[in-house]
Formats: C-alpha cells, structure tokens, sequence
C-alpha cells in the first residue's frame, strides 16, 4: 500500500491535471482498473473509471468553471481534497459549489473515492 506522503501528493497531482486536460489515456492511467467511486451529485452515483472518462470530456466541452479555495490533505491511504467550484447559471449569475474529495490510493493508483458536493436547490444571492 502506497503510504509515502510524496507519492501520495505526485498522485493526486496527476489525476487532477489530467481529469481537468479530459486526457483519457492519462485518467486511465491514474486510476485502478478496479477502481470504484461515488458521488453524491444528482443524488449520488456510483462512479466507474468510463463513466470519469465520459464526466471528464463532457466538463471539458460544456462547462466553464475554475476550482477555488482548494486545501489538500496526504492521509495514510490516500489524500482528502476540499474545494469551491465557481461557474454561472445560464442566466449568467455566480453559482459555488463547495465540495469534498476523500480519495484512496494503492500502488501509486486511486483505488476509490467518494466525492460530496453540496449543490444549491435555490438561486444564489
């Protein structure tokens, strides 16, 4: 089990640049073939790596969002990763969106995580 904050960091360092380039091949790599996740958007969903590859390349082409406020954590079986998600509405108004990644990795390879985002019901003022 991968338990050097180093590789840890080198890990989420990568998964994160090549989900926000929609790199495919890179995603594929990163991730266990066995890898399992979930999300509670859309009222929670389980996660596959096809179906990360497929979220990856729909954010890419039809959203324009920064992350904002990121804090990682290096956990002894992987890393925790808070955020804010900043994007408008169609109407052109700001929507934040805080978040929360807990992440496994093994042999240099995310195993598993759970993602929680906290998705306004309401316009935001």
């Amino acid at each position: 089990m991968t338990t050097d904050q180093a590789s840890i960091e080198a890990v989420a360092d990568r998964f994160f640049a090549v989900y926000a380039a929609a790199d495919e091949h890179g995603i594929r790599e990163v991730l266990a073939p066995d890898f399992e996740g979930w999300s509670s958007s859309f009222g929670g969903r389980d996660l596959t790596v096809d179906s990360l590859v497929t979220g990856a390349k729909w954010e890419a082409e039809n959203v324009d969002m920064t992350l904002d406020e990121v804090r990682r954590h290096v956990t002894d079986q992987g890393f925790v990763r808070q955020f804010v998600i900043r994007l408008a509405n169609a109407e052109g108004n700001p929507i934040e969106i805080p978040g929360c990644l807990v992440a496994l990795v093994v042999d240099g390879r995310i195993t598993r995580f759970d993602e929680y985002l906290i998705v306004p019901t309401a316009p935001q003022e």
